[in-house]
C-alpha cells in the first residue's frame, strides 16, 4: 500500500481564516484530504488553520509541528497560542524557525497561501532544501507575499530542485502538485 503524500500548507497566522485567503486555504485543506493527502501545519492560527479546518471536515488527517515543547505551551496564548485540534501535534520545542525546518523537511509538497516573514522562511527552506521529487506550490492572489515568491525565485538565478508551481486557482494547484508526487516518488 503506498504512504499517503505529506503536504504542508505554510502561510500567514495572524490572517482572518474567515478571509478570502483564509476561504482559500480552507478549500486547499479540503481537496488535499479529498486526494487522500495528509495535512502537515505549523499548527498555528491564521490560514495554516483554516487548512486544516478543511481537511478534518473532509475527513482528512492533519499534524501540526508545534514550536512548543508541550502541549500547555502550545495552546498558552503568553507562549504560541496555537489550536488544538489537529489529529496528530508533534511537539518540537525548537521555536518557530526549528519548526520551521522540521515542517518543510518532513513534507513531499509544501504549499504556500499568503504569508509574512515567517512564510517566507519557510520558503526559503523549501526552495533551497526539497528533491526534485517535491514540489512547492504557490497559491497565486493569495495576499501577503504570494506576489512575491516567483519574483523572488527569479531574482536569485537558481532554480529550486524541486517543481516549482504557481496557479490562482487552489484544484489546478493541487492536481498539478499531485500529478507531481505520482510521477516523481514511490
Amino acid at each position: 500500500m503506498a504512504r499517503p503524500w505529506k503536504i504542508a500548507i505554510l502561510g500567514s497566522s495572524s490572517a482572518d481564516e474567515d478571509s478570502a485567503a483564509g476561504r482559500r486555504a480552507y478549500m486547499i485543506g479540503r481537496l488535499v484530504a479529498q486526494r487522500g493527502g495528509v495535512i502537515f501545519t505549523g499548527g498555528c492560527a491564521g490560514l495554516p488553520h483554516a487548512a486544516v479546518r478543511g481537511a478534518l471536515d473532509a475527513g482528512g488527517t492533519t499534524v501540526a509541528v508545534s514550536p512548543a515543547m508541550n502541549l500547555d505551551d502550545h495552546c498558552d496564548l503568553s507562549m504560541y497560542g496555537c489550536p488544538s485540534d489537529s489529529t496528530i501535534t508533534v511537539l518540537t520545542g525548537m521555536g518557530t524557525k526549528g519548526r520551521n525546518v522540521v515542517l518543510v523537511r518532513s513534507a513531499d509538497a509544501c504549499v504556500f497561501v499568503g504569508g509574512g516573514m515567517g512564510t517566507l522562511n519557510e520558503f526559503t527552506i523549501a526552495y533551497d532544501e526539497l528533491p526534485a521529487a517535491a514540489a512547492i506550490g504557490v497559491l497565486l492572489d493569495s495576499g501577503g507575499l504570494s506576489s512575491e515568491y516567483a519574483r523572488l525565485a527569479t531574482a536569485v538565478q537558481r532554480a529550486p530542485e524541486a517543481l516549482l508551481i504557481r496557479d490562482e486557482d487552489p484544484d489546478r494547484l493541487l492536481a498539478a502538485i499531485f500529478d507531481h508526487l505520482r510521477t516523481n516518488t514511490s
